[in-house]
């Protein structure tokens, strides 16, 4: 990143950005998160009593709480030490900067969807997806670009994000689905066994948009191939989980995000503008 890449005024901002969420990440998000997680999984041990169906749902959101926020919290402070290259314009450092916010705000969701199901109210971790995205648009657009650009930028990096917070509750969901099927250790119902090809799918899906992030700022070329694959696993895993499992929408969302990313990056405009590419071939 140099003068080309960003106006002063521009650098500043960022830095500010990037300082502000990581200390957001690393003090604050702690605490919603664990609010959101006690009032969710009280709720939870309280169905068990009435339905046992619920008996893992707590086990399994308990050990995504912990997994989730201990990422958060690594690259909030990852951020955090991101800000003085950012500052003196190291090349790597806005790709790892987008990177670091993205983490708070994709996991954000794993909470936010279980919540307004159960407790019929929007929980605290709202103010994580809200800061979070406010964050992450700042960041990707104050980077210079052609209007064209700043739109294929924020509709590909948008659609990443979003597709892994809302694979990233599929997944969970999905484990939990293969732990307690009733006709365990069978797979014979195949309302449940689809579970065993669409969480791991799903899974794999949710790390190459994670991955494809940091790489795809960088204008690397592979990380507009992991984009494409992950939206073709996510479509792929959902479609037909939606049509054995017609009790909920979730996964039609799932497909229809997956089809956005694949779109958002393969249009050939978008693909241009995101590789830098020139008549000659990519920009690196």
């Amino acid at each position: 990143m140099n003068e080309i890449d960003f106006t002063p005024k521009a650098r500043k901002a960022a830095v500010i950005v990037a300082a502000v969420f990581g200390l957001f990440g690393i003090f604050v998000v702690p605490i919603l998160a664990r609010n959101t997680f006690n009032t969710l999984a009280g709720k939870l041990v309280r169905l068990m009593v009435e339905d046992p169906h619920f008996e893992m749902a707590p086990m399994m959101l308990a050990i995504w709480f912990v997994a989730m926020l201990g990422i958060t919290v690594a690259a909030s402070a990852t951020l955090l030490v991101t800000v003085y290259p950012l500052w003196k314009g190291y090349s790597w450092a806005w790709p790892v900067a987008l990177s670091c916010i993205s983490f708070p705000t994709i996991f954000a969701v794993i909470e936010i969807l279980p919540y307004i199901v159960h407790i019929g109210s929007p929980p605290p971790t709202v103010i994580i997806l809200l800061v979070g995205l406010a964050a992450y648009w700042t960041i990707l657009l104050l980077k210079k670009g052609e209007r064209g650009e700043k739109v294929s930028r924020f509709f590909a990096f948008t659609f990443l994000g979003v597709v892994a917070g809302h694979i990233n509750v599929l997944t969970m969901h999905g484990f939990k689905g293969i732990l307690d099927r009733p006709e365990s250790p069978l797979f014979t119902d195949l309302d449940h066994a689809i579970y065993g090809v669409e969480a791991p799918m799903n899974f794999i899906a949710m790390i190459l948009c994670i991955i494809a992030i940091p790489l795809l700022a960088a204008r690397k070329e592979s990380g507009w191939w992991l984009g494409v694959i992950a939206g073709s696993v996510v479509v792929v895993a959902n479609l037909p989980t939606h049509f054995i499992r017609m009790n909920t929408s979730d996964f039609i969302v799932a497909t229809l995000l997956g089809a956005g990313l694949i779109v958002s990056l393969t249009i050939p405009a978008s693909r241009k503008a995101l590789l830098g590419e020139t008549e000659t071939g990519p920009a690196e």
